[in-house]
């Protein structure tokens, strides 16, 4: 069974930092039903429920919610997060994407207050 400290061990302290900063500045009571259907849903479904959302700029490739910083994207059961601030001054994408399984992000979402009380540990 997934549970915070599983899911969040996977990733390193910088990740882990940014994940925290994804569930706090994007994710909230009205939107998390929204976000959570967005990634469960087809290609197809996507372009039809989610249009007045969807990132229409040319920077990226693929179909991507856009939030105030962070792009969402889903496919084969997998899900991306890009802090698409960061990387238009520059940082590299290794510290401004992050992969989730979907049950991993979507448990994630539903338990967002622990996940931010989650401690880093240092790895030793």
């Amino acid at each position: 069974m997934n549970n915070i400290d599983s899911i969040m061990s996977k990733y390193n302290i910088q990740q882990v930092v940014k994940i925290k900063d994804f569930l706090l500045s994007e994710i909230d009571s009205d939107n998390i039903e929204e976000t959570i259907d967005f990634v469960k849903s087809s290609n197809q479904e996507k372009k039809s429920k989610f249009q007045d959302i969807m990132y229409d700029g040319e920077r990226y490739s693929g179909l991507f919610i856009e939030g105030n910083q962070y792009l969402i994207s889903s496919s084969n059961h997998e899900v991306m997060i890009i802090d698409s601030i960061s990387e238009e001054h520059g940082v590299d994408k290794d510290s401004t994407r992050i992969e989730f399984s979907l049950e991993d992000f979507i448990f994630l979402l539903k338990n967002k207050k622990d996940a931010l009380e989650y401690e880093e540990r240092e790895m030793e």
